[in-house]
């Protein structure tokens, strides 16, 4: 049996084969007459247009990337990366666009620019999130002109969307509660001092103290366990009453540490995130909690107006303060 082809239906139709594509591509320039007269040979002839081949349209443009940075270092029981996926694709499924997700490091953004890696994809819009100020990709989305929608992450460009919870104001009311319920020598633990996120959790904790004190982690459990104990061996863990970590799993690091030093009923301890271990450490670990499924959705909901608008949005997801056994805060 022969196959059907876009020729064929040109001939049925009576117009050229790029008055045909231009139908199938969703062109402005067609006119009803000619869009009928093509739909309905289509139709007759059983000719169905190649999706693959109708993506490599450059009018097309229908093709949304969520670019994951170093998701392969994020530790097990993280479940961050699967709640982007999740959100996101949630969103996309009721509209037009195709969605696809590529994960990326620094390897990868050295080998090749991000505007390649677009083109290359036919991608029409990006959601980005986990660069560092770092990153090759950071230093190139200050001047880019495709969509683009950040998740937890400024850049210095008016023309990228970003979502996110107010960090900063986030971190400030945490510590507050803290300095409410009497604590008034709270350790921050930071993670990476290259991540904007990092930069505005702490910027929050430092306006709410007098004298900040503050260490880095790198996000890393380990990291944070080994942390703490250092700061007993050289007798400094003894200056503070509460922890605030960045993160839920710097907390739970620390938290390991505490218990190994019998030390977790003296000294109050929080994270941020929410992770689904918050809830499961003994003691719970009290925390700040930001919807990530629903930062998720906002940035396809604000990407695809971005794509059809040419407006890019910047928007705040609530957050939460949740108690636990780590430490009261209300």
């Amino acid at each position: 049996m022969k196959k059907i082809t876009i020729r064929d239906v040109a001939k049925l139709a009576g117009v050229s084969v790029s008055s045909v594509s231009h139908v199938f591509n969703d062109y402005e320039d067609i006119s009803e007459d000619t869009k009928k007269r093509v739909q309905e040979a289509a139709k007759q002839l059983g000719y169905i247009p190649n999706s693959a081949a109708r993506s490599l349209s450059s009018k097309q443009m229908k093709t949304v990337a969520l670019i994951l940075n170093d998701i392969n270092a994020i530790a097990r029981g993280v479940a961050m990366p699967l709640e982007i996926i999740s959100g996101v694709s949630e969103y996309l499924d009721d509209t037009k666009y195709e969605f696809v997700f590529y994960s990326t490091n620094l390897k990868k953004q050295n080998e090749k620019t991000l505007k390649q890696f677009c083109s290359e994809h036919n991608i029409s819009g990006v959601i980005i999130q986990g660069l560092r100020t770092t990153d090759p990709y950071y230093e190139e989305l200050k001047q880019f002109d495709l969509p683009v929608v950040a998740i937890d992450l400024y850049i210095d460009n008016t023309e990228i969307g970003m979502v996110s919870i107010d960090n900063e104001k986030a971190s400030f009311e945490m510590t507050k509660a803290l300095l409410n319920k009497g604590f008034q020598n709270i350790l921050f633990m930071n993670g990476d001092p290259r991540a904007t996120v990092s930069l505005e959790r702490e910027a929050g904790y430092k306006e709410a103290v007098k004298e900040p004190h503050v260490v880095f982690a790198d996000y890393s459990e380990q990291r944070a366990f080994e942390m703490i104990l250092k700061l007993f061996k050289i007798n400094e863990l003894e200056k503070y009453d509460a922890i605030f970590a960045a993160s839920d799993l710097m907390a739970i690091g620390c938290l390991k540490a505490l218990k190994e030093l019998e030390l977790i009923d003296q000294i109050a301890l929080v994270g941020f995130d929410d992770i689904t271990l918050a809830s499961y450490t003994t003691p719970t670990l009290t925390t700040v909690r930001q919807d990530i499924f629903k930062i998720a959705k906002a940035a396809a909901e604000n990407l695809i107006e971005h794509i059809e608008t040419g407006q890019a949005k910047h928007s705040f997801v609530d957050f939460e303060l949740i108690e636990r056994q780590s430490a009261k805060i209300f």
